[in-house]
């Protein structure tokens, strides 16, 4: 008799345990965005059951509720110990293992908005190891399951030229011919320093329209390198209250900014240029190419400026945090020659 009481005993404890398994568990935190700046920000605790470019829906004690994708700031979640890694990975700088974490991870994960967030870390990855195409097909797994996709820091653009390459120019050219502006932005933007500019002009003006304001306002931007030597004073502020509208929020603003911040440095307001490009390696660090080239180019208008300890400073950083990038080889040049003409 004690041994069946005994049993059912321990059968009840392992449903109990089972069941606080399930519901003991950490719950997901939602940050909401406050509606004035003022304001403090709202936490929300529940179960992420999805989270799109429109809508997160949230399973709560008192039951299942929407919350439009524009309010949430930012989410609190468990991940698996090898998403962690790579995340730490990225902040090292080392992409290509990064980028193996997650390829492996995204088989693992069964929540459909951790799986995408997990494959937008991808092709940031992929990007920063210099390895385009990837990133870009890695990014369109993103789009197909979710149109309206809120990983827009994800989406590989060029930001600056770069040499000729036959494998990605041609993967370019296939996605600007598909249907979906999120591949036509990308192969538009590959191309725009290519032979067929004219070609990726024509898509990126007709993406302006785009009823994805976060297309329309990308596809303006990578507009806006083709207009850095003749861009005004009034066209330069124009930009940044484009960016400054909210549009775009945190690491996409990243190539952008590069970008205002080569036209202040073309219109010799050096000062400004510098403030801005510091911006996208000090806020955006993961975004390893465009922080890159940002600190190079921000060395060469301190430089100009008469700030030469700090141009020094800030290219020895572009060389010693960001040596797998192109920009390291200019940012060397550029060390030399400082460091030539102060011993004259």
């Amino acid at each position: 008799m004690r041994r069946r009481a005994f049993l059912f005993t321990l059968v009840l404890s392992t449903i109990a345990l089972g069941v606080c398994a399930r519901q003991c568990a950490a719950d997901d935190i939602v940050t909401l965005r406050p509606a004035n700046p003022t304001a403090e920000p709202t936490k929300v605790r529940g179960n992420v059951i999805d989270y799109t470019g429109q809508v997160l829906t949230l399973q709560t004690a008192s039951g299942q509720t929407s919350i439009p994708a524009e309010k949430v700031a930012s989410i609190e979640t468990d991940y698996a110990s090898d998403v962690m890694q790579a995340k730490q990975f990225l902040i090292e700088g080392k992409s290509s293992e990064a980028a193996r974490l997650l390829a492996a991870a995204v088989a693992g994960e069964r929540r459909p908005w951790v799986k995408r967030e997990i494959l937008a870390l991808e092709a940031i990855a992929l990007q920063n190891a210099g390895r385009p195409i990837e990133a870009g097909n890695t990014f369109l797994k993103i789009v197909a399951d979710d149109p309206q996709t809120i990983h827009f820091a994800a989406l590989p653009l060029a930001w600056f030229s770069l040499p000729p390459h036959f494998e990605r120019d041609r993967a370019a050219r296939q996605w600007m011919e598909m249907p979906s502006p999120y591949p036509q932005l990308m192969g538009a933007s590959w191309l725009l320093s290519t032979s067929d500019r004219s070609q990726a002009i024509g898509v990126l003006n007709n993406l302006r329209s785009s009823k994805i304001p976060q297309i329309a306002l990308l596809a303006e931007a990578q507009l806006w390198q083709t207009k850095i030597v003749t861009a005004t004073q009034a066209d330069v502020q124009l930009w940044q209250r484009q960016l400054a509208a909210g549009i775009l929020r945190d690491e996409a603003l990243a190539g952008p900014l590069l970008v205002v911040g080569k036209a202040w440095r073309q219109l010799n307001n050096d000062n400004q240029a510098a403030l801005t490009l510091m911006r996208p390696p000090i806020l955006y660090p993961n975004q390893r190419p465009v922080a890159a080239e940002s600190l190079l180019q921000a060395g060469r208008s301190l430089e100009r400026a008469g700030q030469t300890d700090e141009a020094v400073r800030v290219l020895r950083e572009a060389i010693e945090k960001y040596g797998d990038q192109p920009a390291r080889q200019e940012a060397e040049i550029n060390l030399k020659r400082i460091a030539s003409s102060g011993s004259n």
